[in-house]
């Protein structure tokens, strides 16, 4: 018969270790994930709007658009005044903007994440 020293398997502290580890990972997640969501959320917009690009008459009247439905999804990491919107010799439209998001993680670290956000008519 072996001693319960000598048996092997999942011990106390590695369990401990596992649920920590497990936990760090998931509270990472939940304070990273809504920053990505909403830069989807932005890039959806961008692209959507863009290929509206040949209804509108002026740059100001696409960037006005982009903000109004930016508003609409409640977007508010991205300022207003970082979008911006240029008309190709084409006469393409292309939307982007970039912006910065720092996520503290306690009261001395911070991750700051840096977003570029694109979208062309045609592409």
């Amino acid at each position: 018969m072996t001693t319960w020293r000598a048996q092997s398997g999942f011990g106390v502290w590695s369990v401990l270790f596992w649920l920590a580890f497990v936990g760090v990972v998931a509270w990472l997640g939940a304070r990273v994930f809504p920053l990505y969501y909403e830069y989807w959320a932005i890039s959806q917009v961008f692209q959507e709007q863009v290929q509206k690009g040949s209804l509108y008459e002026s740059r100001g009247e696409l960037r006005r658009e982009v903000v109004d439905k930016l508003e609409f999804e409640d977007v508010d990491r991205l300022e207003r005044s970082e979008i911006q919107v240029e008309k190709k010799p084409t006469g393409q439209y292309r939307v982007f903007a970039e912006y910065q998001v720092a996520v503290p993680l306690s009261s001395t670290i911070q991750v700051v994440f840096t977003f570029s956000p694109e979208a062309t008519e045609g592409g």
